[in-house]
């Protein structure tokens, strides 16, 4: 597993619908974590649709699969504090490892521990793949 580098977020180009199927490992108990998926159109997961949508670490089952329509699709790390969701912010970090099957395992620090510290660590897999990896 090779890392590749660091950023707040992640875009992925699709020249097709795609699912994308996210996998929740470990997150921190501090604060609420989350992942945020945002396209201009519609996705879907289950029977909710929207442009925008947050899977939390409190609320989403630990696997999710979004289907995602041709486009860009970008993801980045969310937190609550104090109510409010909050992103890309402080010391808000994303570091990509590519795994053996084609997927990713992403490590997310929010904005309040060191870029260095994990407190969301998902997959993300691909059917298909996109045609530019971020």
């Amino acid at each position: 597993m090779s890392s590749t580098d660091a950023r707040t977020s992640l875009e992925f180009d699709f020249t097709v619908p795609t699912e994308v199927t996210v996998r929740r490992g470990i997150h921190s108990d501090i604060r609420d974590q989350g992942m945020l998926l945002r396209h201009r159109r519609t996705m879907t997961v289950g029977d909710v649709s929207a442009k925008e949508l947050v899977l939390w670490s409190t609320t989403a089952p630990n696997e999710v699969t979004v289907s995602v329509p041709a486009g860009s699709l970008v993801v980045w790390n969310v937190w609550r504090d104090n109510g409010a969701m909050h992103g890309l912010l402080g010391d808000a970090e994303i570091r990509r490892f590519e795994l053996p099957d084609g997927g990713l395992m992403l490590e997310c620090s929010d904005g309040y521990a060191p870029r260095e510290s994990t407190d969301l660590r998902v997959e993300l897999h691909f059917d298909p793949a996109p045609t530019d990896p971020a």
